[in-house]
């Protein structure tokens, strides 16, 4: 296969274009049409005119769609290696029937093939100086040795160079993939301060009302819903989002903690033990939700489906 055959077709990327610019940056085509991500030196300037949620969303799309190049390089690269091994092969049949051919024309030469599954059998050939290739669907044509030889060199040599080129833009595209990551952290930890400093503000201009976007956490009920007793938590709201901060081991990883975001559904787990799970007591986004690590903590930021107030974090089971 030559690399044109094994082109992928450039990412399509329909966004705002002024918030794209600070977020990836087109590259040579020998990167196969996947965009370079930026790392955002300075979050706080560019979320002066835009949402930190807008920033988050838009760069989750983004990684969802490394992730998916990731994943077609990945299988091409599988199914390239499953066809060298046949090349080489080939190439090495015919060259060896060259040899043979050309050091005794007239002579007949024996070989060995295999019949069936564990059975091999003898059988004695005169000289060729044709051989048919399977080319693939269904097609085979017939070439004389030197034409096959000089195909399968031609094949080994491209699969070889396309091989290294797919190593290549893999390595590249994990790059992307971690510097997409730290600025989906970064900008969600900028929106969860920001929201913060609101809340702080509104607390202090009416000090003696008690906020009402903050809901104190009560302790969820073992329930058929599964939500687990003893769960210490916090979380807050307003009209749009719904914090949550959820407690974990002092020195945990984010690779052990595991969170499930459902339109109606929360759960975390830490080292594949459930730390909070609930049926949600009303929708949320799960594309516009994000969650990251703290010190010692899960933080959650729900995108509400719907701008209101909510009763509760999740359901409450009535008496």
């Amino acid at each position: 296969s030559s690399r044109a055959a094994g082109e992928l077709a450039p990412m399509a990327i329909v966004s705002d274009e002024a918030l794209d610019a600070h977020l990836f940056k087109k590259t040579p085509d020998t990167k196969r049409g996947i965009p370079e991500a930026i790392f955002i030196e300075n979050v706080e300037a560019l979320c002066k005119t835009r949402k930190s949620t807008d920033v988050v969303s838009r760069l989750q799309e983004l990684h969802t769609k490394y992730q998916y190049m990731q994943s077609s390089i990945a299988a091409q690269r599988a199914s390239l290696k499953v066809k060298q091994p046949d090349i080489a092969a080939a190439l090495e049949t015919v060259n060896h029937l060259i040899a043979k051919r050309d050091s005794a024309p007239d002579a007949e030469a024996e070989y060995t093939y295999q019949l069936a599954e564990n059975i091999w059998a003898k059988a004695s050939a005169t000289q060729t100086t044709c051989v048919c290739l399977w080319l693939g669907a269904n097609v085979m044509l017939e070439y004389t040795l030197e034409e096959a030889s000089e195909l399968l060199t031609l094949n080994e040599n491209n699969a070889t160079t396309l091989l290294a080129s797919l190593n290549d833009d893999m390595a590249f595209l994990r790059d992307q993939i971690t510097t997409t990551e730290v600025n989906i952290a970064r900008a969600h930890n900028l929106g969860v301060k920001l929201r913060a400093a609101e809340k702080e503000a509104e607390t202090k201009a009416t000090p003696s009302a008690p906020p009402k976007s903050f809901a104190p956490a009560a302790r969820p009920v073992s329930d058929d819903r599964g939500m687990l007793a003893g769960t210490d938590y916090k979380w807050k709201q307003d009209q749009e989002e719904v914090e949550v901060w959820v407690p974990v081991p002092e020195g945990a990883n984010k690779s052990e903690v595991k969170v499930t975001i459902l339109a109606e559904s929360l759960k975390v787990e830490h080292a594949g033990k459930v730390v909070l799970q609930g049926q949600l007591a009303a929708k949320c986004s799960p594309n516009g939700s994000t969650w990251t690590m703290g010190s010692g903590r899960v933080e959650l930021s729900l995108e509400k489906a719907e701008a209101s107030q909510w009763p509760s974090l999740f359901e409450v089971e009535e008496a």
